[in-house]
Formats: C-alpha cells, sequence, structure tokens
C-alpha cells in the first residue's frame, strides 16, 4: 500500500515536472523551491522521525520561514499573479507555527492542517501559473518572465 508521504510526493513531482516543461522561469524558480522544500522535510522525517504536531518543532519553523521569503521574493519580482498565492499559503503556513506557539494547548489538529494543507495551495497556485504561461506564451508569444524595477 502507498502511504499518503508517497502520494504527496508524487504531487510535488509531477507539479514540478509539469512547471519545468510548460513554465517560464517563475514557474521554474517556484518548482525548484517548494521541490527542495519537500525533500529537506523529508530527509529530516526520514532522519528524527514522523511530527507529532503537539509542539512547535524549530526545524519546520526554520524551513517553513526560509520558503516564505524565496516564495515572497519571487511574488515580488515576477511578473505573474499566482506567486502571490502561493506566498499567501506559506504565510499562512508560518504564522500557523506562531499560533501554535503562543497557545500550545488544543492546537494539534489546528496546528497540522495551517502548516501541512497550504502546500497543496502552491501546488495548485504553480500548476495553474505553468498552465497559463503555456497558453499565454501560445496566443501571445514570449513576454516578459519579471517585472522591471
Amino acid at each position: 500500500m502507498i502511504g499518503s508521504a508517497s502520494i504527496v510526493f508524487a504531487l510535488v513531482l509531477a507539479a514540478g515536472a509539469f512547471a519545468f516543461r510548460r513554465g517560464g522561469p517563475p514557474e521554474k524558480y517556484a518548482a525548484a523551491i517548494i521541490v527542495s522544500w519537500i525533500a529537506a522535510d523529508a530527509l529530516y522525517h526520514m532522519l528524527m522521525g514522523p511530527s507529532g504536531f503537539d509542539a512547535v518543532d524549530p526545524v519546520h519553523v526554520v524551513l517553513d520561514g526560509a520558503e516564505l521569503v524565496a516564495i515572497a521574493w519571487l511574488a515580488l519580482r515576477a511578473n505573474r499573479m499566482w506567486p502571490l498565492w502561493a506566498a499567501a499559503a506559506q504565510l499562512i503556513c508560518v504564522s500557523g507555527h506562531l499560533a501554535a506557539f503562543i497557545e500550545p494547548g488544543g492546537m494539534r489538529r489546528a496546528y497540522w492542517a495551517m502548516t501541512q494543507l497550504p502546500q497543496y495551495i502552491q501546488l495548485t497556485a504553480l500548476m495553474f501559473g505553468a498552465l497559463a504561461h503555456a497558453r499565454r506564451t501560445r496566443r501571445l508569444g514570449p513576454y516578459r518572465s519579471w517585472r522591471l524595477a
């Protein structure tokens, strides 16, 4: 039987491959950021075991904070709208760590949801972004990937 982690990793790899094949530079950067984050998280859990979501995990705070910085940078620089959705989803994730730190009692399910579900929003935004880029390129030809300073 295939575990849920294997399914998530397969979805991440499929979305990343689609973004690399059909997307422009912003989609490729986002795919690299998300796939790297998922790989680092998987490696961490292979070494340290599964999360219990009963206390704030400092390693996840660092990983999620680094992804927030990278995705927010991309959202501010890319000539696309979808990275704003990915950055907002990651902000929810980082806010989940803060909420669990401030109020640790009774937060287990909410902490899990706030730190685990945003990746699906990011993958959806990445897929729609890569698809929109491919359609726009086919319809209009090449266009600027990055905002002007």
